[in-house]
């Protein structure tokens, strides 16, 4: 779970407290806390490492944390009380501290590539990725719910001249879809005069990303390891269902037959019941080979069947709210999957421009840096905003 759905579900009291897998519950605040500390940590050991450059402390970084869009002031002081307990900024230093909104980040980034920098259709990422280059990010910021954002670009990159020249020449809008775990983001920017950036509208779905493919990939391993030899698995090997789940994060952004490895306790606990190459004569879809299950394009394919017809409707709805918008721009992890990113083609392509990084999950972070080396591109930025105070 990232920092952003943590601090989502869990902001609506200070009191708030997260049930983990082994059933115990720890405070909500403190878990934020403690992974932000964790990361602040292991930052500034990294940066030490090179003695030359003097000894650096928390206080001479500008820290940039990235939230969703829809976001309200008391979710955003959650994570920033986090960030102050975690020793990122003190009271005295807050002003070092920027929240940027995460899909204004993703269209910062965005506009800063190439057109070489998007997949196409029928193109992986291995066919087109250009050599990483240094991280760079941006969005805007802390603003009270309601009101509109613009980021200013006060030098205009060459490359958002030749995006903007190519892919907006009639200034039509752009509503980013940020593709997350749980939720689904929408949000519409326009795109002004000089290379500003202005949301207009956002809304947010929960239980419609990733996850929703993950949990059908897990039913259906359900379904194969019958007689409940897959609960009694997930019950007693708990780190080996995590792992298959990491490994299928990985699987699902091919649109291809996948194949996925079963660990040597699976297999006992199955072969306790019957031989394992029986489990699969009962399903379509799987089949058994050496250790190995191998799941068909067609099944792979079925388990984003909710989550797309869903994300279709949605899509829809919101696209029908603003017939100015010109692009649809995918970014978040999800819109890692070949599956999901041809689909949208495929049902929004012939009306409107569809774009997505060649690394989508990475759009947000290389704004957010991007914001964070160049301060004045976030025209309203406010330092120390009054939600600070929500957990005095």
């Amino acid at each position: 779970m990232s920092l952003t759905h943590i601090a989502a579900r869990h902001a609506g009291s200070k009191d708030d407290w997260i049930r983990a897998a082994n059933g115990k519950y720890l405070w909500a605040l403190k878990v934020l806390t403690e992974v932000l500390r964790f990361l602040k940590d292991d930052v500034l050991k990294t940066i030490n490492v090179h003695p030359e450059g003097g000894k650096f402390t928390a206080s001479d970084f500008t820290w940039v944390l990235t939230v969703p869009a829809h976001w309200n002031d008391f979710a955003k002081g959650f994570m920033i009380e986090a960030a102050i307990q975690a020793g990122l900024v003190t009271e005295d230093t807050k002003g070092k501290l920027m929240l940027v909104l995460e899909p204004e980040a993703a269209l910062t980034w965005c506009l800063k590539l190439p057109s070489d920098g998007f997949f196409t259709q029928n193109h992986s990422r291995d066919s087109q990725d250009p050599s990483p280059g240094p991280t760079d990010a941006g969005t805007s910021c802390n603003d009270p719910p309601g009101s509109q954002v613009a980021v200013h670009f006060e030098k205009e990159p060459e490359e958002t001249k030749v995006l903007l020249e190519t892919q907006n020449r009639d200034g039509k809008r752009y509503l980013v879809v940020d593709c997350g775990d749980e939720t689904i983001d929408f949000t519409v920017l326009d795109v002004l005069e000089g290379g500003t950036l202005k949301k207009l509208h956002q809304e947010f779905y929960f239980g419609l990303g990733g996850q929703t493919v993950d949990r059908k990939f897990k039913q259906f391993l359900e379904e194969i390891f019958s007689d409940g030899v897959w609960k009694e698995y997930e019950e007693n090997f708990s780190s080996e269902v995590q792992k298959m789940m990491y490994d299928f994060i990985r699987l699902k952004q091919v649109d291809e037959d996948v194949q996925i490895s079963c660990s040597d306790n699976l297999r006992e606990q199955a072969q306790k019941k019957k031989e394992i190459k029986t489990f699969f004569d009962s399903v379509e879809g799987a089949s058994w080979d050496e250790g190995v299950i191998r799941i068909s394009r067609e099944k792979l394919r079925s388990f984003f069947d909710y989550s797309l017809q869903d994300i279709t409707k949605r899509l829809r709805e919101e696209l029908q709210k603003d017939p100015n918008i010109g692009s649809i721009v995918l970014v978040g992890g999800f819109a890692e999957s070949q599956i999901l990113r041809q689909h949208i083609t495929d049902q929004f392509g012939p009306q409107y421009k569809v774009l997505c990084p060649l690394r989508p999950q990475e759009a947000v972070l290389k704004g957010a840096v991007e914001l964070g080396r160049n301060p004045k591109l976030v025209s309203s930025q406010k330092k120390g905003p009054a939600c600070l105070n929500c957990f005095s």
